[in-house]
């Protein structure tokens, strides 16, 4: 049984989630959806924890259509090999057209259900692991395990539900604390209508470790570029104090 399981969910099947996510990328260019992985506060930690494992076949899983990550990824890794992203068949079309280096590749899976469809010794996965429903980010967690040797490096970006508590405090009007259930771990976001599961600390620890993976590194980094800067306070309305920023959870786990 799984431990500190989140009950519930936003009741849309996986078909649905899919064509929800393949027209966000190809119908609206992505428009609608807080992105990160064009920034360098991003690419940074992920290219840096990279070289430093020495890893030669990257598997960006969740890519989306931006491919910002992918390339920073083939230019600056000295030792990469390739990279592969990986995210629904209409997204990764999208990505494809973007990217001319032969090292960059892509594979069209719904990675929950089907894997990654390759395999490589570092995964890279940026706010991929936050469906509504606890089993499926599960299950995504445990197909990016599949995908690696033992030694095998997880790396990426993790929301968690302590930055909306505390972006709701800092708040005059405290709105966002409305959309915040924090003992599910869940947050409403406003602007695609769907709930999101942004897991604790804690919890986190314990998914990744029933995933096979021995966590190595969390540490909290702000989003304090002034372009997810002004992104984040335009998108969740945090008003103009400089020093109100969204901040996020960097991991680094091993494969066991």
């Amino acid at each position: 049984m799984a431990k500190w399981p989140v009950n519930g969910g936003d009741g849309m099947s996986q078909d649905q989630r899919r064509a929800y996510w393949e027209s966000e990328h190809a119908d609206h260019d992505y428009e609608g959806v807080f992105s990160i992985s064009q920034d360098e506060g991003v690419i940074g930690p992920c290219v840096d924890a990279i070289t430093r494992a020495g890893c030669h076949r990257v598997i960006v899983a969740g890519c989306g259509s931006n491919v910002a990550l992918q390339q920073a990824i083939a230019e600056r890794v000295p030792q990469l090999e390739s990279v592969t992203g990986v995210d629904f068949p209409g997204v990764v079309e999208v990505a494809a057209r973007r990217t001319d280096d032969p090292r960059i590749g892509y594979v069209g899976a719904d990675i929950a259900v089907d894997g990654c469809g390759v395999s490589g010794d570092c995964v890279v996965t940026i706010n991929s692991v936050l469906s509504d429903v606890d089993d499926e980010n599960r299950a995504l967690l445990r197909r990016f395990r599949e995908a690696l040797p033992a030694g095998g490096l997880l790396a990426g970006f993790f929301p968690t539900i302590f930055t909306p508590v505390e972006l709701g405090y800092l708040q005059p009007d405290r709105r966002m604390l409305d959309q915040v259930n924090l003992e599910e771990c869940r947050f409403s976001e406003e602007k695609q209508g769907l709930t999101q599961i942004f897991y604790s600390p804690l919890r986190l620890r314990a998914v990744l470790r029933e995933a096979g993976f021995r966590l190595e590194r969390m540490e909290v980094v702000f989003f304090d570029s002034p372009e997810l800067a002004d992104h984040a306070r335009d998108y969740y309305r945090l008003g103009d104090d400089p020093d109100v920023l969204a901040w996020e959870l960097f991991v680094e786990a091993v494969a066991q």
